[in-house]
């Protein structure tokens, strides 16, 4: 998935921000002013799509009361020029949108014990930031955070709604995720640098995601440092219905990254299995999914039930101001048809940090899509972080 160079902060209750002392305890103010161009010539258009747009963030956050601060981000996004639209940098019908998108309270309950509470940004396996279009995605959201055991954090609430890039409804509003009470979740995390190793296990409860069916998201995954240039990635997910058809499905992955000399290069893949598809779970959750085989524009979860993904892909940095990627992913369907074929993305991409301020992003991507449509994407991104 593309990773735009500059994000706004997306750790969600990090021990970084919750429980260090702070040396300094005043009001802080900080935004991002971004513009955006894409044009897309695939054949899924009836003519060229051309967007173009700027907009950006500002977050005010107060000083610490009694351990907690809060946070407020105004995000904004403006088209320019009447361009034909796909509604990726506005809102679906090409309008402007503007939206009050993280307002929240955190701070420390206790011990290393901490808290959030309010619509933020955040990231998790399944309802992540997403950040690649003129906002990322941020959810409301009622945490609790706890780190008493060493290399341990431990993590649990509910997310309700969810506004942004991928929010089911107009992204500058907050929308229901579900139909009933959002998602119960639970985590715990465990980071161990010493000895190359981080793992995470989640469990997410969908509270009537459609026609009062429930959906259970279970997901874990794992990283090794072998040694400081080899690192080996496994990760797996179950869906379940939890009541109503009782359908269940299945993805698997595995990922290799070799770094040497500012390169690196990359060997991923995915296999989904079982009747969970698209159209009965949330397959990328609430974003753009945890998956290692994806490309900028498609997921496992577009290659629809009994699927594979393979990925490969590198990197360079040519200077300390230039990098340059690019990966081939190739997506295989359970049973080729008229209109259900293999389908195939191969994506480039350049930053260019101009300064540690201002920073410029380039994706080209082209390939075939599931029905046989050829397409042609090129975006270009600038961010001004202050």
């Amino acid at each position: 998935m593309k990773k735009l160079s500059f994000i706004v902060a997306t750790l969600i209750a990090s021990q970084t921000s919750m429980l260090a002392e702070e040396t300094k305890n005043d009001w802080s103010i900080s935004g991002n002013i971004r513009a955006a161009y894409i044009s897309d010539d695939g054949d899924a258009y009836a003519k060229e799509v051309h967007d173009l747009a700027v907009g950006g963030s500002i977050s005010l956050t107060t000083p610490k009361v009694n351990g907690f601060t809060a946070t407020g981000t105004v995000y904004t996004s403006q088209p320019l020029f009447n361009q034909n639209t796909n509604g990726f940098l506005v809102e679906g019908d090409g309008s402007s949108y503007s939206y009050i998108g993280e307002a929240y309270v955190t701070g420390v309950l206790f011990g290393k014990t901490a808290t959030i509470i309010g619509k933020k940004v955040i990231d998790t396996p399944f309802a992540d930031s997403d950040d690649v279009g003129m906002s990322p995605n941020s959810f409301e959201v009622y945490l609790v955070q706890n780190n008493d055991i060493e290399n341990v954090t431990l993590l649990g609430g509910r997310v309700t709604k969810q506004a942004g890039v991928d929010a089911p409804g107009n992204k500058g509003e907050f929308t229901d995720i579900t139909g009933g009470d959002g998602a119960s979740v639970i985590a715990a995390i465990y980071a161990n640098n010493e000895i190359g190793l981080n793992a995470q296990a989640w469990h997410y409860h969908l509270d009537n995601l459609v026609a009062n069916v429930d959906v259970s998201i279970a997901y874990v995954d794992g990283t090794f440092a072998v040694n400081e240039n080899l690192s080996i990635s496994g990760q797996y997910a179950r869906f379940a219905h939890i009541n109503g058809p009782k359908d269940d499905g299945t993805v698997i992955g595995a990922q290799a990254d070799l770094t040497f000399d500012g390169a690196s290069l990359g060997l991923a893949y995915n296999q989904a299995d079982g009747e969970i598809h698209g159209d009965n779970a949330p397959l990328n959750g609430f974003g753009g999914g945890p998956y290692y085989a994806s490309s900028d524009l498609y997921t496992i979860a577009n290659a629809g039930q009994d699927s594979t993904a393979m990925k490969i892909f590198g990197g360079f940095s040519a200077t300390e101001q230039i990098s340059l990627s690019a990966g081939y992913t190739e997506f295989s369907v359970k049973e080729e048809s008229k209109g259900n074929k293999n389908f195939n993305e191969f994506d480039l991409g350049a930053s260019y940090a101009y300064s540690d301020s201002l920073a410029f992003d380039l994706y080209v991507e082209l390939g075939t899509d599931r029905a046989e449509n050829d397409f042609t994407e090129y975006s270009l991104f600038m961010n001004y972080g202050f």
